[in-house]
């Protein structure tokens, strides 16, 4: 009798590490006879059905439970089916999770798959307008932000705008590679000009101002520019005393300055008008 019972216990081999850990996460470290968790009780995974009744050590028969209810429910089955109720929702639950990852994982693939085909298409588009030239792996990334960034529809209109204001043909019709190369980075900047001159009409104007100015200046300050000149809309200067500035600035600084001065001068208007 006694070596059976030996050969009995030798035959219970105890759970592996992996499997434990499968049935804790599972259960949420939390022991399902009375709700405690870790680290406040040592959790131990049960058998549901015990081994020495032929349970076995499939995880739909395993449960975590705290050292306690464990050592207190010994062989003993459970009276209720609770736990085997529990158990069973929990691996139905985990299955719709596995196949809502699927899914995901599908949505996700389609979505690539039509980031793909916008990026083609809008590379293709882009040829149209300057054939002879393809758009390199770089040019491709620049196309993959500029999607996450603004519309198809956005791009497609920024790049008419490019072509038309700065691609340079030569006299067999082929566009010059420089300027093939500053149409092709101004195209961002056309889409943002584009998205803020619809809750700003003015933008529009003064971003063509500072593109007067920047090109009659060596050095010039983009955003700095672009506040002083915003900043003298406010206090009414008329756009055409703006665009006369830039046509005629020498310099970065005779450009602010200018501006300054007509802000002052609307200052001084103002201050009359209310003595």
């Amino acid at each position: 009798m006694v070596e059976n019972v030996a050969t009995e216990k030798q035959s219970k081999k105890p759970l592996s590490k992996r499997i434990r850990f499968e049935v804790f996460k599972r259960d949420s470290f939390k022991c399902q006879y009375c709700g405690a968790t870790a680290p406040e009780v040592v959790l131990h995974v049960d058998h549901i059905k015990p081994v020495s009744q032929g349970g076995s050590d499939d995880l739909t028969n395993l449960i975590t439970s705290c050292a306690p209810c464990n050592i207190g429910k010994r062989d003993k089955k459970l009276d209720d089916n609770t736990a085997i109720s529990k158990a069973r929702i929990q691996m139905e639950q985990l299955q719709e999770r596995r196949e809502q990852l699927e899914m995901m994982m599908k949505w996700r693939e389609g979505l690539r798959d039509l980031n793909q085909d916008a990026l083609n298409r809008l590379c293709e588009y882009w040829h149209k307008h300057a054939p002879g030239y393809i758009i390199n792996e770089n040019g491709q990334k620049d196309i993959k932000k500029w999607l996450h960034k603004f519309s198809i529809e956005e791009i497609t209109f920024a790049m008419d705008v490019a072509a038309d204001f700065y691609l340079k043909f030569n006299e067999d019709g082929s566009v010059t590679p420089e300027s093939w190369g500053e149409a092709f980075v101004k195209i961002p900047g056309i889409c943002r000009v584009e998205r803020d001159s619809k809750e700003n009409p003015e933008l529009k104007d003064l971003y063509y101002i500072r593109g007067i100015a920047r090109n009659r200046c060596e050095y010039f300050n983009n955003q700095e520019a672009l506040n002083w000149l915003k900043a003298a809309r406010d206090w009414d200067v008329e756009m055409g005393e703006l665009r006369q500035i830039a046509c005629s600035c020498r310099s970065w600084t005779n450009f602010r300055d200018s501006i300054i001065d007509a802000i002052e001068n609307k200052k001084e208007l103002e201050a009359q008008k209310e003595k």
